[in-house]
């Protein structure tokens, strides 16, 4: 571990961004100042100064610090740099957009710090997020809900009609998908312009389009194939500009601390995080890379991932990553999924020319017996255009209900490229379930 402004702990490289005792943002994001052209950090503080902080980066002193005075509620939990003129607001760039602790979502005013606008719903218990909406129109919030009750997004105008509403518990962070080139051949999107994040036990990230609609989530639903259980996932964001696809999701994890990318079929691509239980009673489980509870991620100016953590001494601190460690990283190949009369192929087979140890556990949770088949491929393309595809088996079993097995690949040798799964019932007309859980690393 060195001591300075660049930190390893394990492997785990970072640089230190911000860290200031008795501060604590918990939401940051890193902009141009429309004021000046300088890089700043706009930072939320919840919990302790209740205020929005702006920090010069280059300089690397706070410019300005704007107090959320009045009420009661924890916040701003987020504040937004407004970049351009939003007449129908009176919000000039360089004004902050932010949940205040009274209910409501405001823009402050730069220099007066004074409320210029403000909207207030019925129906919020904790304004969490606001932005405005990709398509000019209005602004997109969120209110996480308290008493275990409660909870949205929800696109509004700005006078203050309701165009959608999604209801969703604990709707924590937004962030906005930056969308296509002017070619239109490259996107971030999945088919949606906003990332929202849900902060809760095994919890999701949501991808929702301006008409409301979740068109990409992670975790799917129990039943389906290709999921990660995210520990009360804070925030999110969309990185990556490929075509077919190919783009990260990067979502902080708050339960334990961890900052993991998943692809578009919500497999774990590479991260650091720890693992999330409740017995004998919730305790956060700190990982080894000293992460405890990581309240936000987000992308710098250069392109990198930036990270929020509450690891500091008495603040959290706000860090970019510059090198990850290989780490075991598992997620859910099937979720209870019945196979079906016909069986099922749990595809895309699991690419593992990148991993040196590959375990497929499998768990039959159901009554009736499943049958499964695990065949590796040596190909590093798999295309029936050209040739054919050819596989060999490594592994065949029957589980009875309760049963577990797994399923060790060693891959050190780079032997394999690809490993594909496929379960079947084992009595055809009885319906079962198998969970089956991959680690790689």
């Amino acid at each position: 571990m060195e001591f300075g402004n660049v930190v390893n702990i394990a492997g785990f490289k970072f640089r230190i961004l911000f860290y200031k005792p008795g501060y604590t943002p918990h939401y940051a994001e890193h902009v141009t100042d429309p004021r000046d052209g300088r890089e700043k950090l706009v930072l939320a503080d919840p919990h302790n100064r209740f205020s929005t902080i702006i920090y010069d980066t280059v300089r690397g002193v706070i410019e300005d610090e704007i107090k959320i005075v009045d009420g009661r509620i924890p916040n701003p939990h987020t504040a937004h740099m407004v970049m351009e003129k939003i007449p129908a607001i009176n919000a000039e760039p360089g004004d902050i957009l932010c949940p205040d602790r009274s209910g409501r979502w405001v823009v402050i005013d730069r220099d007066s710090h004074r409320i210029k606008w403000s909207l207030l719903m019925d129906d919020s218990e904790w304004p969490h997020d606001i932005l405005p909406s990709s398509d000019g129109r209005g602004v997109v919030v969120t209110d996480y809900g308290a008493g275990g009750h409660g909870g949205f997004v929800r696109k509004v105008l700005f006078n203050g009609t309701t165009i959608w509403n999604v209801q969703m518990f604990k709707a924590a962070k937004i962030s906005k998908v930056f969308g296509s080139t002017a070619s239109g051949m490259h996107t971030s999107s999945f088919g949606g312009n906003y990332i929202v994040a849900q902060n809760n036990d095994i919890a999701g990230v949501y991808e929702i389009d301006e008409n409301g609609c979740i068109v990409w989530q992670c975790p799917k639903e129990i039943g389906s194939s290709n999921n990660f259980w995210p520990f009360k996932p804070h925030s999110a964001f969309r990185m990556g500009l490929a075509e077919a696809g190919g783009n990260l999701t990067i979502m902080g994890l708050e339960a334990g601390g961890g900052i993991v990318a998943i692809d578009y079929f919500c497999r774990p691509r590479w991260g650091v995080m720890s693992v999330y239980s409740i017995y004998p009673t919730l305790y956060y489980k700190p990982s080894r890379y000293g992460l405890m509870e990581t309240t936000h991620v987000f992308p710098t100016l250069r392109g990198t991932v930036a990270a929020i953590d509450w690891r500091g001494y008495s603040g959290s601190m706000i860090i970019e990553l510059l090198e990850i460690p290989r780490t075991p990283l598992s997620w859910i190949l099937s979720w209870d999924l019945d196979p079906g009369p016909r069986g099922v192929w749990l595809d895309p087979p699991l690419e593992v020319l990148d991993f040196d140890f590959i375990v497929v556990s499998l768990t039959n949770i159901g009554n009736g017996p499943v049958k499964w088949h695990l065949y590796a491929s040596m190909q590093p393309i798999l295309t029936e255009e050209h040739f054919d595809n050819l596989w060999r088996s490594i592994a065949i079993g029957t589980l009875g209900g309760g049963d577990t097995v797994s399923i060790e690949v060693d891959n050190r040798m780079k032997r394999y490229t690809f490993l594909r799964l496929r379960v079947d019932r084992g009595i055809e007309a009885v319906p079962s379930k198998v969970r089956t859980v991959v680690t790689w690393y």
